[in-house]
């Protein structure tokens, strides 16, 4: 008897929004800046809380930065630099597994990022 495995994928709908908490490091920038202009931003660790916050830190340094994020009816990321700003960037997240986020902005320009372990 041969079993198969039914291959998992995940559409814009099925994303399952809680793999992004956790610390993920971007290892891709697309052909801008995405998320700020910042020649460090490849260095930077990116902590995902369940509470939509997003602290950012370099380098295990010891001052960190806060940003925020949440999900809109459309399952795409909102980054926002303050909780109470009622937009920010949006993102189409083309793949969100429990190790691997690739985002994609408006203007094209995508960031892959690696969870880590």
């Amino acid at each position: 008897m041969l079993l198969r495995k039914k291959k998992e994928t995940t559409t814009a709908n099925e994303i399952k929004k809680e793999w992004i908490v956790g610390k993920w490091n971007p290892i891709v920038i697309g052909p801008d800046a995405v998320l700020e202009n910042d020649s460090n931003f490849s260095k930077y660790q990116f902590d995902f809380q369940k509470d939509g916050n997003v602290v950012k830190s370099l380098n295990d340094s010891v001052k960190a930065d806060t940003t925020y994020y949440e999900w809109n009816k459309n399952n795409e990321l909102i980054w926002k630099e303050k909780a109470s700003d009622s937009t920010g960037k949006v993102y189409v997240v083309n793949k969100l597994t429990s190790d691997s986020l690739q985002m994609q902005a408006t203007d094209s320009s995508t960031i892959l990022f690696t969870k880590l372990k």
